[in-house]
């Protein structure tokens, strides 16, 4: 324990100095065991920070509290600490104590690694895992390498190599393949992906460990390459996609899930804790509680039969989304042969739809209270900040005994980090119905600007985060407005009716397709005023801190949101027209505003297409194994999967080479389709035109033949400016009504 505790501080040591670029010679760092897990003191005089915690993994929660309480700064996914913002010498700080009851802090979602990080290297990997340390994470999902894992185990079962290399399919699919959701699409794998990742894979559990945290691995659900399935096998069936799963009690499931744990021991070792959602969103192939209890005695022993210490760390999901299956008598044959000692549920939607406390009592087991938030990554400004508390406090409240912590699992990382930061303050809230979430977010603001040494823009600045804080992250904001610009235009009426909300439970009355549109939503455009005023206050701010910051990107949040709700109006003004002149002018306004909204993402680096595809190529060694890493890493985001799978524009985003390159050319065909109606042709024949060229411009897209922005460029004020000005009316250069101008800048 000693040496493990010495080794942990010297970590934490280490995490502070990459944290403020500096050495970290005036911080003392102590790890006492005698303070209790999930306690943190920190106190500063003389120069001189001292931090100590009960535990490895909340030490630097403790340093983290200290850099935002008396110093003002904070580290968010696109606000790392530079080394010119540490203070020469630590502010004094009398002894602040913070305990927390939450000795789970989960973190990540199994599709984030598809979503966010399919090609993550060691550079950003190791930024990750910071944020991690700095947040207070305990038990973070690692599936990196997975299918290295499984290779291995299959081609000893008597796969060859290549069939088993064609069923783990490509790079940015693979999360849903660990999951049986589907097998054997895109790809395959470059040469030397299985050793390059399985090298990652150990160098970011090592450093998960050092501080302090205990990954969670993936455990083996049971899905084969048909190669190894018996005849006759069950298949598990997801947007039109199958999947082999072994028998229940075969001896092959056993054999290979002792193979999976023993090729997982030696490359990334163990700390006890395995994921296993062979379910997630498809429905068992038998409903018969027997089967699923056999199934659920089948997995666990799998698990337990590798590592006798196991625990079972499963997503609650299936119990959300197939809710009307997952009745009371099936949830508990399915858990049934797993001791509650053994088994850690996570509650994935509980700020949205939790199924803690409804009456299955699936809070009798151990279970972690958890946000999902985000899914696919798609653009979205929302978050019920008041929420997280009420939500939290509520499963405190009511479920002590079995509650053992509060999780992160979206689907998707970097975006509303607001959200995430009060998220993680959660189980160091002693009093949560008593937290004042607008003073919060007002520290948050001041710290994230820096607004101690910028007077000049404070008041807009916080005038700006109280519109978000009472629209886009109000009470009840627990839902993204999907985008307009996104919304996949292949019939004459407007899109936005049958644009996916994910993540709602499939109803068996209603096709799985239908969604409320959100037109219906009266926040939606009734809150656009307000954020356009608040994009104009970001826009003085932006002025006087730099096109460079968190500052920057938030004024291409609030812009972006406002832009692209308001063409819901040309559109459907364009579909009610029936005239094709004011078709085509209604189409002119909405073509130039996805110019413009691509040249606003384009003076960022995190919003280029083109850094997401090569990003993905740089895993390749020749230059057909990085056309087929750049040609899944388009599909993804895009087309998703087949043309018949349903899952066009789940992962849409709001990136320079994609609103320009691909939702340009559709909504152009659209209008020319409308157009086309106007002037008396056939609507049959329009929207069959309209639907070919939806798909060769997908396709062409996917292909790769036109280059993608790799590098930022152009001006962020008059970016935003010229969207708002063409929306709003009589503007300067940026953006702003003359009496805003004049408010913004007092």
């Amino acid at each position: 324990m000693t040496g493990d505790v010495t080794r942990g501080a010297a970590g934490v040591r280490r995490l502070v100095e990459r944290a403020t670029g500096r050495p970290a010679r005036d911080v003392r760092l102590d790890v006492d065991p005698g303070l209790g897990e999930g306690t943190f003191r920190y106190s500063a005089a003389g120069g001189t920070l001292e931090v100590s915690a009960g535990d490895v993994a909340t030490l630097g929660v403790g340093f983290a509290r200290y850099l935002a309480d008396v110093v003002g700064l904070q580290v968010t996914w696109d606000d790392p600490v530079a080394a010119r913002e540490r203070p020469d010498r630590w502010p004094d700080a009398a002894p602040a104590t913070c305990r927390t009851d939450a000795a789970v802090r989960y973190y990540l979602n199994v599709v984030t690694t598809g979503y966010s990080a399919p090609f993550w290297g060691w550079e950003r990997w190791e930024r990750e895992v910071d944020w991690m340390a700095l947040h207070g994470v305990t038990a973070p999902l690692l599936t990196l390498g997975h299918e290295a894992v499984l290779h291995a185990a299959f081609v000893d079962a008597g796969a060859t190599p290549e069939q088993s290399r064609e069923w783990l399919g490509g790079a940015a699919y693979l999360p849903w393949t660990f999951m049986g959701s589907l097998s054997g699409f895109g790809g395959p794998l470059p040469r030397r992906w299985f050793e390059r990742r399985a090298a990652l894979a150990r160098r970011v559990a090592a450093r998960m460990r050092e501080l302090g945290m205990r990954p969670v691995l993936p455990a083996f659900g049971g899905h084969v390459p048909d190669a190894l399935a018996p005849a006759g096998a069950r298949r598990t069936r997801w947007q039109g996609f199958t999947t082999a799963l072994l028998e229940p009690g075969s001896a092959e499931l056993g054999e290979l899930a002792g193979s999976v744990r023993r090729h997982q021991q030696a490359m990334v070792g163990t700390d006890h804790l395995y994921s296993a959602d062979p379910l997630i969103e498809s429905e068992p192939p038998s409903a018969d509680p027997d089967y699923l209890r056999e199934l659920g005695r089948s997995l666990w022993e799998g698990i337990r039969g590798a590592d006798p210490a196991a625990t079972w760390v499963m997503q609650a999901w299936p119990f959300h989304y197939h809710r009307a299956f997952w009745t009371r008598e099936r949830v508990d044959a399915f858990l049934e042969a797993v001791p509650g000692d053994r088994l850690l549920l996570l509650d994935l939607w509980a700020e949205h739809a939790p199924v803690w406390s409804d009456d299955r009592e699936i809070a009798r087991r151990p279970w972690v209270w958890c946000t999902v938030h985000n899914f696919g990554a798609r653009f979205s400004l929302h978050g019920d900040l008041r929420g997280l508390l009420d939500g939290y406090g509520a499963a405190r409240r009511s479920a002590p005994v079995t509650l053992r912590g509060v999780g992160l699992a979206p689907e998707a990382i970097e975006h509303n980090p607001a959200f995430y930061e009060l998220a993680t303050r959660l189980p160091w809230i002693e009093d949560l119905d008593g937290f004042d979430v607008d003073g919060w977010l007002a520290g948050f603001v001041g710290r994230r600007y820096r607004l101690a040494g910028h007077p000049r823009v404070r008041d807009a600045a916080q005038e700006a985060w109280r519109v978000l804080g009472r629209t886009v992250y109000r009470p009840g904001a627990t839902r993204s407005a999907p985008s307009p610009v996104i919304a996949r235009p292949v019939d004459l009426a407007p899109p936005f009716a049958t644009q996916r909300r994910a993540g709602e439970a499939l109803d068996p009355d209603r096709p799985p397709s239908s969604n409320v549109d959100v037109d219906a939503d009266p926040h939606v455009l009734g809150d656009l005023p307000e954020l356009a005023r608040a994009a104009a206050l970001l826009t003085a701010v932006v002025e006087e801190l730099g096109p460079r910051g968190p500052w920057a990107e938030d004024l291409i949040d609030v812009t972006t949101h406002v832009a692209a709700q308001r063409l819901r109006a040309p559109v459907h003004r364009a579909a009610a027209a029936g005239d094709a002149a004011a078709v085509r002018a209604e189409g002119e306004t909405v073509l130039a505003a996805l110019d413009d909204l691509a040249a606003l993402a384009g003076t960022s680096g995190s919003r280029l297409a083109g850094r997401w595809v090569e990003d993905a190529a740089r895993w390749g060694d020749d230059a057909g194994e990085r056309a087929v890493l750049a040609r899944d890493a388009r599909r993804i985001v895009t087309v998703w999967g087949r043309d018949d799978s349903g899952l066009h524009d789940y992962s849409g985003r709001h990136w320079a080479g994609l609103m320009d390159g691909l939702y340009r050319p559709r909504w152009a065909a659209w209008f020319a389709a409308l157009e086309a109606v106007a002037e008396g042709e056939d609507a049959g024949a329009a929207v069959a035109r309209l639907r070919a060229a939806v798909a060769d411009a997908e396709e062409t897209w996917v292909d790769g033949d036109v280059p993608l922005p790799t590098a930022p460029g152009g001006d962020v004020v008059v970016a935003a400016g010229r969207l708002l000005a063409a929306q709003q009316g009589t503007h300067d250069r940026t953006g702003r009504e003359p009496a805003e101008q004049e408010e913004a800048t007092r």
